[in-house]
């Protein structure tokens, strides 16, 4: 069978339908006090995990540790890039 292809991005609809179905199930059940309540709760549960986000040590490690290994590449790759750049200018100063 083939698949079916849709062209253009996602609806919410189907990109919280990937990571949560049964949410998609009953979200349109609830009254709209209960979407307010769920609204606070999601909300709440966001902060909650900012703020261990924010104070894991580990993770800022991993962060900074992450950063000195890219530099290794994000230096080069960004002066190859500019150069690039500048040569396509300077042909588009000569018409080319």
């Amino acid at each position: 069978m083939a698949k079916a292809f849709r062209k253009g991005p996602k609806s919410t609809f189907d990109k919280v339908k990937e990571v949560d179905p049964e949410f998609v199930n009953t979200v349109y059940t609830l009254t709209e006090e209960q979407l307010k309540e769920k609204i606070v709760a999601l909300t709440r549960n966001e902060q909650e995990m900012d703020q261990a986000k924010s104070g894991d040590m580990d993770l800022a490690r991993i962060r900074e540790e992450l950063k000195t290994a890219n530099e290794t590449y994000s230096g080069p790759l960004k002066a190859s890039k500019l150069k690039k750049k500048l040569i396509l200018e300077v042909l588009g100063t000569r018409g080319k």
